[in-house]
């Protein structure tokens, strides 16, 4: 059987021909075949309840529910309404928060000095984790929120969001 299908091969197989990768290719990307694309708000969704989960499961004692609220508001406005909403979230996840950081204006994160100190809390280890409103307060770019998700996911960090991802 072996034989035969080495046999087969090296009748078929032309060296340096690349036939064999456009028959597959003419299977897996047929045009009259309707194609499937993934949500990317369902993916890093995925991906931060992944995370989620994964630090929930290493660390399942109250020790690691240490969180900080970030939110962006506008100049003169007043953020205690949004981090009481936020505590309470904390909340229903188990968590504590122990400290409220925000931000005046939506700008690139890189500038943000609240979230800067957010960032510097998780990564000093005195607090496990960030609670925000919904995605668009961290950035509205799917790109720049997956690199935030993966940076606080890799230290272990929990990022929960008031509105999931898939509900803006």
């Amino acid at each position: 059987m072996a034989g035969e299908t080495l046999r087969f091969f090296a009748r078929t197989h032309v060296p340096g021909s690349t036939a064999w990768m456009d028959k597959d290719n003419d299977l897996a990307y047929a045009p009259d075949r309707p194609h499937c694309s993934v949500d990317p708000a369902a993916r890093i969704q995925h991906i931060r309840a992944s995370y989620n989960d994964h630090v929930r499961h290493l660390f399942p004692g109250p020790s690691h529910r240490r969180l900080v609220t970030y939110v962006i508001r506008p100049p003169g406005a007043d953020a205690s309404g949004m981090q009481s909403r936020l505590r309470e979230l904390a909340e229903e996840h188990g968590c504590r928060v122990v400290y409220d950081f925000t931000d005046t204006a939506a700008c690139d994160l890189d500038r943000r000095e609240g979230y800067a100190k957010a960032l510097r809390m998780i990564y000093g280890g005195r607090a496990d984790g960030l609670v925000v409103p919904d995605m668009a307060t961290l950035t509205a770019d799917y790109a720049q929120y997956e690199r935030a998700v993966r940076w606080l996911g890799e230290r272990n960090a929990l990022l929960i969001p008031l509105i999931p991802e898939t509900q803006l």
